[in-house]
């Protein structure tokens, strides 16, 4: 039977050598109230029509719950922790204790999937938000190869609007280094890095058309990977993003684009059936997305290639509103969506746990590519999950941002908070520390972001307590912490968390790595 279903495999029309060309669709900040499938109040026809065609991974897990090392841990399959990039070490030389957030990177020798896929005879393509290359950029623009221009200019003004596209030009020349043969219609983080008031709203037109440009490129027989990741629904501000639906469509990433876009329905009509399907203009932004999700979906279907390729619907974790910058289940636990079809059953379900590390073996397995000696990786196959097929399922799952580090089962998660030494001595002596609101706070937020760590605290009661259990079967929404419940069980987990921490060598967490 094996044999039968690998000759079936690797006789799909179109396949090079029993390689499927690869879509990855990583959303920003999108917890389960934004998609309809999952119980949302919104519309969202296109991405639930993937989840009823397609293969739903119930408990898909990422492991950092903010955006650089949870797409850090999707490109490699390694825990965001074990970064070795240039800004991450500078943080946290060997030795240190590591506080796991948006500064992790990729790093420049290759370790990554698109790089591998690249040897292997795939065309590679990045579209969209990066955050996982050059914070140095980011944060020091004076010493950066970036122009600069008033946060005020008009990116209409043509020498405003050249710089603009120089830069643009400067970052999608860098993320080439790291293995992609294509890059276009990238934002180097969130809007706000733009540096400009007028480019600080989303435009998924100008992403979308860049990713069907891509796949539109069959120059060549080679299979393609494309990596498109979106702003929705980060910022500006996560609460105001239908303000986009109303600016002007050419304001891009590279500055202003006069003859614009037309590869997805108008902005107006969005916004008319949002209103004629029973929802608020505010909710509009969820059916923008959808929206943009089947232009991708379509472009494929005219262009026959259902059949040989692979598309995955991702978030990169939940929003503010749910557990984002915590390790609680909602900032953790987002949807998977697999369709290929004729290969992946149509309604499937997989309720074993999957996380972000496991995207990159299971993708070398897939494909029959084995990473070259040196590229460790932390997470596990799941290929067979693809077929309908059981596997070895994990037992356990571990998760790390800032100060906090977990350990999740099916049944139960412990969350720890160890801060370290220096700053536990003075938690200890009782000092007070400064919230992001001007207030105070008992102990510090988990995240050096104060703005990530005010919201993250104020949505999660038991955010700062040292000990956290869950009883995820009754509990999902982890209301009650029963650490002093369940004595044995917090033992038990405890001492799975400490051996998993000590699989990171020099890197100190309080008492489980003594």
């Amino acid at each position: 039977m094996k044999i039968l279903a690998l000759i079936s495999f690797l006789a799909l029309p179109g396949l090079v050598a029993g390689k499927p060309n690869i879509v990855l669709i990583i959303t920003d900040d999108q917890s389960w109230d934004s998609l309809a499938f999952m119980g949302g109040k919104v519309h969202t026809p296109r991405i639930d029509q993937m989840a009823g065609e397609g293969l739903f991974f119930t408990d898909f897990n990422v492991t950092s719950t903010v955006c650089s090392p949870s797409r850090y841990s999707f490109l490699t399959g390694r825990y965001a922790g074990r970064c070795e990039g240039e800004r991450f070490l500078k943080e946290h030389p060997p030795g240190d204790q590591t506080q796991v957030e948006n500064i992790g990177e990729l790093e420049q020798d290759g370790r990554n999937l698109a790089k591998v896929l690249q040897k292997n005879g795939y065309r590679t393509g990045f579209v969209g938000k990066s955050h996982v290359v050059r914070h140095d950029w980011l944060e020091h623009p004076k010493s950066s190869p970036l122009l600069s221009y008033p946060r005020k200019a008009d990116p209409r003004d043509p020498k405003v609007n050249q710089k603009m596209r120089q830069n643009h030009q400067t970052w999608c020349d860098e993320i080439k280094k790291y293995g992609f043969d294509f890059a276009d219609g990238v934002y180097a983080a969130n809007l706000k890095e733009l540096h400009n008031d007028q480019l600080n709203v989303h435009n998924l037109d100008w992403t979308v058309a860049k990713a069907l440009q891509f796949i539109e490129d069959k120059k060549t027989e080679k299979p393609f990977f494309l990596y498109f990741s979106t702003t929705l629904h980060h910022g500006p501000a996560p609460w105001a993003n239908q303000f986009s639906l109303s600016a002007d469509p050419r304001m891009t990433g590279e500055g202003f684009v006069q003859e614009g876009f037309n590869v997805m329905p108008k902005r107006s009509d969005v916004l008319k059936r949002n209103r004629e399907a029973g929802f608020k203009p505010k909710d509009a932004y969820a059916l923008w997305l959808d929206d943009g999700v089947g232009a991708i979906l379509d472009k494929i279907s005219t262009m026959k290639l259902e059949e040989e390729t692979l598309i995955m619907f991702v978030p990169d974790h939940g929003s503010y509103r749910h557990g984002k910058a915590t390790l609680h289940e909602y900032g953790m636990r987002v949807p998977l969506l697999m369709q290929w079809k004729g290969t992946i059953k149509p309604g499937s379900r997989n309720d074993s746990i999957v996380a972000n590390i496991d995207i990159a073996p299971m993708l070398f397995d897939l494909c029959g590519i084995t990473p070259p000696e040196g590229y460790q990786m932390d997470g596990r196959s799941f290929k067979p999950a693809l077929f309908g097929k059981q596997y070895d399922e994990r037992e356990f799952l571990f998760g790390e941002l800032g100060h906090s580090r977990c350990v999740k089962s099916k049944e139960w998660k412990y969350i720890a908070v160890r801060y370290p030494k220096e700053l536990q001595r003075r938690v200890e002596f009782g000092e007070v520390f400064k919230g992001f609101d001007g207030g105070e706070i008992k102990r510090p937020y988990l995240t050096r972001n104060g703005h990530l760590g005010h919201y993250a605290s104020k949505s999660n009661p038991h955010y700062f307590d040292a000990d956290q259990l869950y009883h995820l079967s009754s509990d999902r929404e982890e209301d009650q912490n029963v650490a002093d419940n369940y004595l044995e069980v917090t033992k038990r987990m405890k001492d799975k968390l400490s051996l998993e921490l000590k699989k990171f060598p020099k890197r100190p967490f309080g008492e489980f790595t003594q």
